[in-house]
């Protein structure tokens, strides 16, 4: 019961410290390195996995545990998370991710009807969030390519704000960090969580979400008297840094993004079963491809092939100190919540209030959406909490995709309804609006999304 208290005691400081914008991998691993340090003290620490090797002293274990978990998720989910983040840097290098979002926005001006225009324009921005890992990139880039046609049209810049803060809502990515540490927290290779689970539940919850933004921004419009055929031909301009992208790379590179998808389909049991390459080894191979691609496309100049492996190398070590850091930090902190006791006295108050596994999975999506929310950043509300879930799933025998996944949207989902949150304060400084009006004009879509997308989950986990 001790253990519980001290545990408790600690998820509200942790919790207050990332709500006051405290670096979240410091606050985790202190965190985490107090709860292990009480559950030696208390006798419940039984932390050290099978393959560390055990110090002679209790709480220099703590030491070596940590030690196990930088060599462990590095050499793993880390270094994949790595190879994604450069991956994705490159093709925003190369210009491959500008020729992709050239063509599809090309025929976007030929619809002429403004409120249907919200729902086809939410659909381009959801299509492009499939090669923008970015949320604030991906809804800066989608004003810059959208705004001007919509707002031409007579649409509410505050409509339009909205499309772009909802972009990244309901992630359809599978290079992302959050999608990888999902899979493996469900225990399930990317192709299966992403292709079985996690896009025919988006992909549902996007066009309920889109019909929300049509219906809810026509009611605001009209409730605040705004009139689309009054501002026809209203014109916006952004600064130079917000500019649509030149796509000057070959039309063919629209394709190079989608390299890793195309090839984790390719070489898996449903297509070329004799070769079977891990996810990192796809993303290498998806990077040579392209490479290739610029070699002939520069006529094999060695410094533009140099300077686009430094890109590559360069985004993958920043995500060390970003994502990659706030995973192995999560994790710290996961096991010490664990030590103390804390999983165990969480399964037994669901299951004494007759919670079950789908009760658990609405708990953890509204914790995940209020955290989200109180700081702006689905990382900071999914990664700590995703490291629990497995050993809840298998105490309550229901399956982890019921619980991760909910949870993992959540994060994205929430986003849009934080004022704080990075892309609605970019998205908002653009618009020269208030967050808050942003927030109100996505609250609706996003709230109808977070449910739809949770029973949407549900039917899939049957």
């Amino acid at each position: 019961m001790f253990g519980v208290i001290i545990g408790t005691i600690t998820l509200f400081i942790v919790g207050w410290a990332i709500v006051k914008g405290k670096y979240a991998p410091l606050v985790l691993f202190l965190s985490g390195i107090f709860m292990l340090a009480c559950s030696v003290a208390l006798g419940t620490g039984h932390f050290m996995p099978k393959q560390a090797v055990a110090t002679g002293n209790e709480y220099l274990n703590i030491i070596e545990y940590i030690r196990y978990m930088f060599s462990n998720r590095l050499a793993n989910l880390g270094l994949i998370i790595m190879f994604m983040v450069g991956f994705a840097t490159y093709m925003t290098h190369i210009g491959a991710n500008s020729a992709f979002v050239s063509i599809a926005t090309k025929r976007l001006t030929n619809i002429k009807n403004p409120y249907f225009m919200i729902f086809i324009a939410f659909a381009i921005a959801k299509l492009v969030s499939m090669v923008i890992t970015s949320a604030v990139g991906l809804g800066v880039l989608c004003l810059a390519l959208l705004g001007p046609v919509l707002i031409s049209l007579g649409l509410n810049k505050l409509t339009v704000g909205s499309i772009c803060c909802m972009s990244g809502a309901a992630s359809m990515v599978l290079i992302g960090a959050s999608t990888a540490a999902a899979a493996k927290a469900c225990e399930l290779s990317l192709l299966d969580y992403v292709f079985t689970y996690k896009i025919p539940a988006a992909l549902p919850t996007t066009i309920v979400m889109g019909v929300a933004l049509v219906f809810w921004n026509r009611y605001l419009d009209k409730k605040e008297g705004w009139v689309c055929s009054e501002h026809v031909g209203e014109t916006i301009e952004f600064d130079e840094k917000t500019q649509a992208p030149q796509a000057s790379a070959p039309k063919i590179y629209a394709i190079l993004p989608f390299l890793p998808m195309i090839l984790v389909v390719v070489f898996s049991q449903y297509c070329i079963k004799s070769i079977k390459l891990d996810i990192s080894a796809i993303i290498i191979l998806s990077v040579v491809i392209a490479m290739l691609c610029e070699a002939i496309r520069h006529k094999f100049s060695f410094e533009t092939i140099a300077e686009g492996l430094k890109i590559f190398f360069q985004a993958m070590g920043r995500s060390v100190s970003g994502v990659v850091a706030l995973i192995i930090a999560a994790g710290v902190f996961a096991e010490g919540f664990k030590a103390l006791g804390m999983l165990d006295s969480i399964v037994s108050l669901a299951n004494s209030l007759g919670f079950g596994g789908f009760g658990m999975s609405v708990l953890f999506v509204v914790i995940t959406t209020l955290i989200t929310i109180i700081s702006g950043s689905n990382g900071a509300s999914f990664y700590p909490l995703v490291e629990m879930v497995p050993h809840i799933a298998s105490k309550l025998n229901v399956s982890s995709v019921m619980l991760v996944l909910p949870m993992h949207q959540a994060s994205t989902i929430a986003r849009p309804l934080s004022p704080v949150a990075g892309v609605v304060v970019a998205i908002a400084g653009m618009l020269k609006c208030s967050p808050l009006s942003l927030v109100k004009r996505c609250s609706v879509p996003a709230i109808l999304g977070l449910i739809s997308h949770h029973i949407f989950v549900f039917l899939l986990a049957l």
